[in-house]
């Protein structure tokens, strides 16, 4: 059984040097031996720790990475420069404009105007 701890836990030995010392948030896995694993539920079932969901821990590691690729998209759209006056660039160009500054299917003109718009409400959301 794989447990992590929500707190630190120490297990005193005969000696300090003997300790063992159970670091918050650090996971263990007592094997699947009957006597260890009364040992990792005795923690449980005392608050030290919680039984380990490994699926659940890659769906957090996932979202984390989602997270933190969502911010680095918006960062570097925020640095693209959307000019002052769209009329004077070409339909091509407003269109790709358009497209950099948003993660929706912008094939018209009429797309890229609102997806340029809602870039500059998101930048200057007053």
């Amino acid at each position: 059984m794989k447990i992590q701890f929500v707190q630190q836990h120490i297990l005193r030995g005969e000696t300090r040097d003997k300790d063992v010392v159970f670091e918050k948030d650090q996971v263990v896995d007592f094997g699947k031996d009957r006597v260890e694993n009364s040992y990792a539920q005795a923690y449980i079932d005392r608050g030290y720790a919680v039984e380990f969901d490994e699926a659940g821990d890659r769906v957090r590691e996932k979202g984390k990475a989602d997270t933190t690729r969502a911010a680095a998209r918006l960062e570097a759209r925020g640095k693209i420069v959307i000019p002052d006056d769209l009329s004077t660039l070409a339909d091509a160009d407003l269109i790709n404009l358009g497209r950099s500054v948003s993660d929706d299917q912008v094939k018209t003109k009429d797309d890229a105007l609102k997806a340029i718009e809602t870039e500059k409400a998101r930048r200057n959301p007053t």
